[in-house]
């Protein structure tokens, strides 16, 4: 008996949408949307994407992300030093101030224009990009403002590729000891506990972590999340890490695959199927009973992708 020995199967947006269509009966069997028809039925498409972040997803949603030490500040927003993934090495030698290299143990996973934070002797973390690498000597983009001493900490990250994207939601936090790699849990806050601290410029090891992505004074972060930290960090021996429920990826192309597993692809073209019917004139008995069809997927997709014990919320599909 032959099998295909596969397991890639996938769909594209204009997939989904032509689907929905169909199964409307707005289209006949290998006919395709316009093209206003396919801008028109994805702006719908990614409207649902985001209701569904809203409801919440399960564990493959979930990722892990690192806070990089930085000094004299008591927040940080999500697309400056919060990564998914980083390098850590060390100093092999003192680098005086105004100093524009420095040698490292290791130069593996540094790449030229990647971000690199060097712990000074103060503690101070100062954060500039490589600007060339030659074995083991590093050329920094901007001069030391101050001594780093032999051994002290240097992070590097990538930051196209490693940066966090807005967290939904971020579910719990652990300091990090960078030196072996042990952790322990710290305490995530609302915003009026954090507001309510004492001094919070206040310099150590950070315990206390509110997470928000609607500051009300800054339109940038409509697209970036903003974690505030409490005390301040006092040097580079301990990161912030914590796990976070991430966005999905926007439907902006005709080839675009779903940024979600293979069993909700079923219930995300029934749940489009019986929006598009509100605007192609669908009775609200029909429309109801795909929403009807569409939950019961859902709930079962739910299934086949959450953990034991892991986080899950439900959509309500109504």
């Amino acid at each position: 008996m032959a099998q295909s020995g596969s397991y890639n199967f996938t769909v594209s947006r204009d997939n989904l949408i032509n689907d929905a269509l169909r199964r409307i009966g707005s289209l006949g069997e290998g006919e395709t949307a316009s093209a206003n028809g396919l801008t028109e039925a994805a702006r719908i498409l990614n409207m649902i994407i985001k209701l569904r972040e809203a409801d919440g997803m399960p564990a493959w949603a979930i990722k892990r992300g690192y806070i990089l030490p930085v000094t004299g500040v008591s927040s940080i927003n999500t697309d400056s030093h919060v990564v998914e993934d980083y390098n850590v090495t060390t100093l092999t030698s003192t680098a005086a101030s105004a100093a524009t290299t420095i040698e490292v143990t290791s130069n593996s996973g540094i790449a030229a224009s990647d971000q690199i934070g060097i712990e000074q002797s103060s503690g101070t973390m100062q954060w500039t990009t490589v600007s060339a690498i030659a074995s083991s000597v590093l050329t920094l983009a901007s001069a030391l403002t101050g001594a780093a001493a032999d051994g002290g900490r240097i992070f590097t990250y990538t930051a196209s590729s490693d940066r966090v994207k807005k967290p939904l939601r971020i579910i719990d936090y652990n300091i990090l000891n960078v030196g072996d790699n042990t952790s322990y849990p710290i305490n995530g806050i609302t915003s009026s506990e954090y507001y309510s601290l004492g001094s919070r410029t206040s310099t150590g090891t950070p315990n206390q972590m509110y997470y928000t992505i609607r500051p009300s004074s800054d339109t940038a972060l409509e697209t970036n999340g903003q974690l505030f930290f409490y005390p301040r960090f006092s040097d580079g021996d301990k990161i912030v890490e914590f796990s976070y429920v991430r966005p999905f990826q926007d439907f902006d192309a005709a080839t675009d695959d779903p940024d979600f597993p293979q069993a909700f692809f079923l219930p995300i073209m029934l749940e489009l199927a019986a929006h598009l019917g509100a605007e192609k004139g669908v009775p609200i008995p029909e429309r109801q009973l795909l929403l009807k069809e569409a939950l019961v997927y859902w709930n079962l997709a739910l299934e086949t992708v959450v953990e034991e014990g892991s986080y899950r919320i439900v959509p309500d599909v109504r």
